[in-house]
């Protein structure tokens, strides 16, 4: 029998372990827990692990794994100075990001009159996510350019563009790491000094907090060099900034990769690679949800964006951050973080079913992955 410690949050984990694995279960909002008799430990992004939240590492532990696609929240160097196997859940969330990033250019383009056809994405990173996203933009016949050099020197049969190429795009997008150091890194890579020379539609930033410098994003909306942005990662998240979220045309809590499937795969990866490292049987997980099934007439609703925010609840975050920012600002950390492990998650498109009408309105739903029927 292993020990083994897990964020609350992660998605049925339980399941995903078997009988030989004693799972316990802690709070993240009250920190970690004590970790003097376990064996492994399953954490989500709201817990950093390094020496400061970890000074004295206990002899039995010898595994860790996040339920997240995202690792700047571990010390990785820290982790293998001490013997400590680590595990990610990189790409759970990928089709997720892309599917939020679609809804969110569907829902800007209706309100601001823009035509997509006729405009550019620059994909900044192009790891999972950014695959994904690309794929998706690309079936709804936009025109992309994907940056990512450290990709070109990991996989030769992949190019980059360069960085002008990037940058002379009508809308971006973040899909990297957060990183400070080595040859490329991330930091505030959209900062004053770019936003002086290039001007764009539209920036989303769905990666982490941090790669897009929130104040020089703001002068850049005010004197008009970016018309609008979208966020939903924040530089000083889960303290998140008044002037920034007022501003942002989208404004959602780290949630773009937030889904039932998305989820499910998350505790899949670390629970598999816990037990590959105790050498234990996987479990057979829980049963598979049920697709969710859209009946009303397409002429229930009075225009795509009507309908999105049903299929997809990007609106519906928004308005419950705003209550957060308006009703609670002194305690938003707190109710920041609840909000994004609380609230009900969406499934994906591809487990929506939805009348085949529904295309003869909108067709662009068959492009999105909706299951059809009828």
């Amino acid at each position: 029998m292993i020990n083994v410690l897990a964020d609350q949050y992660l998605y049925n984990i339980s399941a995903y372990l078997p009988p030989k694995v004693n799972v316990s279960l802690y709070d993240p909002a009250e920190g970690l827990p004590d970790l003097s008799n376990a064996d492994g430990l399953l954490v989500r992004t709201v817990n950093p692990i390094n020496a400061e939240t970890i000074p004295d590492i206990p002899d039995c532990l010898s595994f860790i794994g996040t339920g997240s696609s995202g690792t700047d929240h571990v010390d990785q160097p820290y982790l293998r100075a001490n013997n400590i196997a680590f595990a990610d859940a990189a790409g759970c969330n990928a089709l997720s990001v892309a599917e939020y990033v679609a809804v969110g250019l569907l829902l800007w383009a209706e309100q601001t009159e823009s035509e997509l056809q006729q405009l550019k994405v620059g994909i900044a990173g192009k790891g999972y996510a950014g695959t994904e996203v690309n794929k998706l933009l690309t079936s709804l016949g936009l025109t992309t350019t994907c940056y990512d050099p450290p990709k070109e020197e990991r996989e030769a049969s992949f190019r980059s563009a360069s960085k002008e190429q990037l940058l002379a795009s009508d809308i971006l997008t973040f899909h990297t790491p957060l990183t400070t150091s080595g040859p490329y890194p991330t930091y505030h890579w959209l900062d004053e000094e770019v936003l002086a020379d290039y001007s764009f539609q539209l920036v989303i930033n769905a990666a982490r907090g941090g790669v897009v410098d929130e104040q020089a994003l703001l002068e850049a909306s005010k004197n008009g060099t970016v018309n609008h942005f979208m966020l939903d990662v924040w530089e000083d998240e889960p303290y998140i900034r008044k002037r920034s979220a007022a501003n942002a045309f989208l404004r959602t809590p780290h949630i773009a990769g937030y889904s039932v499937q998305a989820k499910e795969k998350a505790s899949k990866f670390v629970a598999d690679a816990l037990l590959n490292h105790f050498g234990l049987e996987r479990a057979s997980g829980p049963a598979r949800p049920d697709p969710k099934i859209i009946t009303n007439s397409a002429d229930h609703y009075n225009s795509l964006s009507d309908l999105l925010t049903v299929l997809h609840p990007i609106r519906t975050y928004q308005q419950k951050l705003a209550r957060i920012i308006n009703e609670h600002w002194d305690d938003r950390g707190p109710r920041f973080n609840t909000l994004r492990a609380t609230y009900p998650l969406r499934q994906e498109f591809n487990n929506i079913q939805l009348p085949q009408s529904y295309t003869d309105r909108f067709p662009v739903l068959e492009k999105l992955g909706f299951h059809l029927v009828g």
